[in-house]
């Protein structure tokens, strides 16, 4: 496939600013001073000469490079040789080739994105080239698989399947992600339905102390609300004073049954007498429980998207 020359189309200029008029570029194959054929076409037809100069503008024209020269080296000098830069081992990214007939992209998209790397979308849907982490399954085309039955999956498959063991085989792991596929068995997704993303606590590093549990690939935590346990109260008192009620007596009518049917206030005639006085004391208080104990929401503030998963 073909290569694009990034400086194609790109003006030369001195340090005052003016075109470099008959500049000139070298091409190599990488690390060597082996010349490599460059290309006026897409199709590697028509070759440039090498070396390539600029025209009267100072400008390159469109240069085409053949991808299986892998990686090359560019010596840009004066016209009079005087070295302006001198650059190697950069990588020649031709266009992927796709399926179904369709024209090549114009972009390697394993140059920007590679199998198992995430990509979140504010839509919804299937996105080609991708599948949508939400916990469903993929496979061979004969698999039964319910998010993508296909053998463009295989790489992710066979990605997944070595990155986390926990991601569950139907049927059972067999002895590799080869043989697994092979034998057509979906292999469950990373389900991101409803989760936020968080980095491992670890991460190749020492632990970080922050989320404790969150050290293994796919670790799962958290929850929409959380009930309180008495534990997770803050440590508290309840402040309650019992008011004293001072010595005093009852009068009770004479002849009468007692059991304070009297009042302090009563006749002063002969048909009461006073009840035993009673000293200096206080009434037991009662706090009522306050508090329904609901739970509260646990979510930080959030929007909702679409988390998709390389092939």
């Amino acid at each position: 496939m073909s290569g694009f020359w990034p400086q194609s189309f790109s003006q030369m200029n001195d340090l005052n600013g003016k075109p470099i008029v008959g500049a000139k570029a070298f091409f190599y194959e990488g690390g060597t001073t082996t010349p490599i054929s460059v290309f006026r076409d897409y199709g590697l037809l028509t070759p440039h000469p090498n070396p390539l100069s600029t025209d009267g503008f100072g400008r390159f024209p469109a240069v085409y490079m053949d991808e299986e020269d892998g990686f090359y080296r560019v010596r840009v000098t004066t016209s009079g040789g005087v070295i302006l830069y001198d650059a190697d081992q950069i990588p020649i990214i031709g266009p992927t080739e796709s399926g179904g007939g369709s024209p090549p992209a114009p972009v390697d998209p394993n140059a920007i994105y590679k199998t198992g790397d995430l990509k979140v979308r504010y839509g919804e849907g299937f996105l080609e080239g991708y599948v949508r982490s939400n916990g469903r399954s993929i496979g061979t085309a004969t698999s039964g698989a319910t998010e993508r039955a296909n053998s463009d999956c295989q790489a992710l498959y066979e990605f997944l399947w070595n990155a986390d063991p926990n991601l569950v085989v139907a049927g059972g792991r067999g002895g590799s992600a080869a043989a697994d596929w092979g034998a057509n068995k979906p292999l469950e997704l990373p389900d991101f339905r409803g989760k936020a993303i968080v980095g491992l606590d670890d991460m190749g590093n020492i632990a970080a102390g922050i989320l404790n549990a969150a050290t293994v690939l796919g670790w799962r935590g958290g929850s929409e609300t959380h009930t309180l346990v008495v534990d997770e109260m803050p440590s508290h008192n309840h402040s309650a004073t019992a008011v004293p009620a001072g010595g005093h007596f009852h009068r009770i009518p004479k002849g009468g049954s007692g059991g304070g049917q009297g009042a302090q206030n009563g006749p002063t005639d002969n048909t009461y007498f006073d009840s035993e006085p009673v000293n200096d004391h206080t009434h037991g208080v009662t706090i009522g429980a306050r508090g329904g104990g609901a739970a509260h929401n646990n979510v930080q503030p959030s929007l909702a998207i679409t988390v998709y998963i390389r092939l």
